[in-house]
């Protein structure tokens, strides 16, 4: 249960049925986006993750009965030119995907959590893991959306190409980490 009074230590949360769960010290800096990159397609099941990221430090994960694992390439079916849609050929750009430690739950299946790092990395929660959505800061961004399966139409910056996305990325881990 998520104490919701301004002397709360930690945000909770946890995969679908309960059986791995997680607390980020509160008050920690904390950044969200949307993404909408074919890896995060593909281990979420929906067109674009909400996806909530703190400095490993700050997390404490009891996911014993989740199962992590890094892909390297893309997932069977997931064709390099998605983005082809858009008029934006991708020509296999996005044939790797990042040094993610992606966990699901051996028990309902549901995307648990993501590292990065290790201790002194990046742990990536799926927004809506967290028990107590008023506790997350406001989405800042959408990265990969030229790979979207559908427009969104909302006022968010959109970065569309690989190097536009990750130097946001870049710029919120740094506030991220200015923040402790």
């Amino acid at each position: 249960m998520t104490t919701n009074s301004p002397a709360a230590t930690v945000v909770r949360g946890s995969c679908s049925c309960g059986a791995n769960t997680f607390e980020v010290k509160a008050g920690v800096g904390m950044q969200r986006f949307y993404c909408h990159c074919l890896y995060c397609q593909e281990f979420m099941g929906k067109p674009y993750t909400d996806v909530t990221f703190v400095r490993a430090k700050n997390v404490v994960i009891n996911g014993e009965h989740a199962t992590f694992n890094n892909p390297k390439l893309l997932p069977p079916g997931f064709a390099h030119g998605r983005g082809s849609r858009f008029g934006h050929p991708d020509k296999g750009r996005f044939a790797k995907c990042a040094s993610l430690d992606r966990g699901r739950c051996n028990d309902c299946g549901q995307p648990f959590i993501e590292t990065v790092g290790g201790s002194a990395g990046m742990v990536f929660i799926p927004s809506a893991n967290f028990e107590d959505q008023d506790a997350l800061p406001p989405v800042q961004r959408h990265i990969y959306y030229r790979l979207r399966e559908q427009d969104v139409a909302d006022d968010l910056p959109k970065n569309h190409y690989f190097a536009s996305s990750q130097l946001a990325v870049t710029r919120m881990i740094g506030r991220v980490l200015r923040r402790g």
